[in-house]
Parts: structure tokens; sequence; C-alpha cells
């Protein structure tokens, strides 16, 4: 039986906290603004969920940072910097909550983290590009940009399942026709409850149809303009290439010409996402 609209809302409450990670993060983006904040106060943060303790342990200790052992979180973060840690952070947050299989997508936990991290490194690119915003919060709202499959599919887990999307409609329309809203209302809802900033809960909530919010949000258009260009829901992620028969809505041309992007600096910034897809790979175990 398919869950209203209402049970499904219900039942979203009771996920909200199935692991503290989301929240640090939340905290730490916080902290990060705050003039007052010092390397001590993240490491104590980051130190409450030892799951995130040790991911970001283990990537601060890699090679890639130059092999010096760190045993502290602390040793870490006075390592490698507050900036380095925030994206650790990031990184690690978003394999804990999208490594996970999503059963009623029929997507695989590796193919689900690596689309959200392929989005993530797209809107660091992006907003390094355009100057659109902090290329650390675009990060953010790339990587959990689809963090309402992980709502959607636990949910109805939840209610005792037996709903699949089979791949005959759209992502979109499963979404609708089975717990009555998209992916997107559902990452906003978490995102909200989890006490992630307004404009990345708003974009993510608003990333299908930005010119719906009453104000504009360089994070909500920037999704939309990367769901153009990126696949939905196929898992591993490509190497997309806008050539001359490449057709874009009028919001993304909209997109296109306030930032003067040239087709030839789209593609420049989708290979860019493609190396450091590779290289956090490669160095951290994608």
């Amino acid at each position: 039986m398919k869950p209203s609209k209402e049970k499904f809302l219900a039942a979203l409450s009771e996920i909200e906290k199935f692991s503290p990670a989301p929240v640090i993060l939340s905290s730490a983006m916080k902290l990060l603004r705050d003039p007052q904040s010092d390397l001590e106060s993240i490491a104590t943060l980051v130190g409450r969920d030892t799951a995130l303790m040790a991911d970001l342990l283990r990537c601060a200790n890699s090679a890639y940072y130059g092999g010096e052992k760190s045993t502290t979180v602390f040793e870490a973060v006075q390592k490698i910097g507050l900036r380095e840690t925030m994206r650790l952070l990031n990184l690690a947050v978003a394999r804990i909550v999208s490594g996970r299989d999503l059963a009623c997508y029929g997507i695989h936990g590796t193919d689900f983290w690596s689309e959200s991290l392929f989005n993530g490194l797209f809107m660091h690119v992006l907003a390094r590009e355009t100057n659109g915003t902090d290329p650390e919060e675009a990060y953010t709202a790339g990587l959990l940009r689809f963090i309402g499959r992980l709502a959607i599919n636990q949910t109805i887990e939840n209610l005792h399942g037996g709903l699949f999307w089979n791949g005959q409609e759209s992502i979109s329309q499963w979404e609708l026709e089975n717990v009555g809203l998209m992916q997107a209302e559902a990452g906003a809802l978490l995102l909200a409850k989890w006490r992630f900033p307004e404009a990345t809960v708003l974009a993510v909530g608003a990333q299908d149809a930005p010119a719906t919010l009453a104000e504009g949000n360089w994070l909500a258009e920037a999704l939309y303009f990367s769901s153009a260009l990126l696949p939905h829901g196929l898992g591993t992620p490509f190497l997309p290439e806008v050539g001359p028969t490449w057709e874009a809505s009028p919001i993304v041309s909209e997109f296109i010409n306030r930032h003067d992007l040239s087709t030839e600096a789209v593609n420049t910034m989708l290979q860019a996402t493609s190396t450091a897809f590779e290289e956090i790979r490669v160095n951290f175990g994608a």
C-alpha cells in the first residue's frame, strides 16, 4: 500500500536522527563563519561522532597530505587547516549519508555516493568559475542535493516497503505517485531538521524550479543548471560534453548568459570535475 503524504512526513521525523554526522557538519559550517571559532572547537565538534572522526583521520593521514600521521582530530585539523578540514568533513558526511543502497530506487550505494560526489565537485568548480558563492557552500549543496532520495527510500522501508522504481517513468513522477512529494522537497525538509543554513535548504528544495523562489538564490540556480548537464539517478558518473547540438532550457540559457559561460568553459569545468573525482577516488577511496 502506498503511504499517504501525511504518513510519509510523520515517518520522515523518525529518520532524521539516523546519524549525528549531518548535524555536526551543519554546526561546523556555522563555526567556520564565526571569527571567534578556532581549531579546537572544530576538532571537539568532529570528535562527537566516532565514524566521522575515523573517516576524517583516515583521509588526513593519507599520502595526499604528506602521510604524516595524526593520532587525534585536533592534530589532523592543525596539520591540514580549517578549509581542508571542512572539505574532508563534507566528504565524510556525504559518504556516511550517501553510501547506502537505495533499494526502492534500484541504486547501489556506491553509485549513489559517486553521483553525489560528482555533483558536489561540479558545484565547487562552478562557484569558483562564476564567483557565485563560497565554493565550500556550493560543494555541500551539491553533495547533499539528492539526500531526499535517502529520506524517501528509508521512509518507504520503515512503512513496510514494497514500492520500487522500475525505470519506466521519471524518478520525480514515481516519487509523486508513491509518496506525494519529490526528493527535492524531502531533502529540504531533512536538511532543515538538521539545521543547515537557510540558503542551502532553499536551494535543495528549489533545485528543480529555482524561479519559484521569491528571491534569487545562486545555489538553486546552479543546481538546476548542473541538472541539465549531469545524469539523474544513473549512479556512476560519466564525463558529459556540451556540443553544438546541445539545447539549453530558457533558465539554463539565462544562467549561461548571466555568467558569460562559453561552451568551452562548461566543458572545461566538466573535465576539471572528472579529474577531481578521480583524485578523490584514488587518494580517499571514494
